[in-house]
């Protein structure tokens, strides 16, 4: 399962883009979601501020939180 991280507009709503999370960030993924289960990885969360800091450091993309809505998916 690869996760991605989700942009939206935040006025339209309308998809932007998709951010692959490199795999090798599985473990760190899961405490920065504090996952209790290995089956919550599979659903949709918005994501908090806090949380694009982290992924912009994974992923070495600018995430600007004040014009876009984000959100973390799972794609098999």
């Amino acid at each position: 399962m690869k996760h991605f991280i989700e942009i939206f507009d935040g006025k339209t709503e309308e998809f932007v883009e998709r951010i692959e999370i490199p795999a090798s960030r599985k473990e760190e993924l899961a405490n920065l979601m504090n996952w209790q289960a290995q089956e919550d990885e599979i659903y949709v969360y918005d994501l908090a501020p806090e949380q694009l800091r982290r992924l912009e450091e994974w992923t070495g993309k600018k995430l600007e939180e004040s014009i876009y809505d984000y959100q973390l998916v799972c794609i098999d």
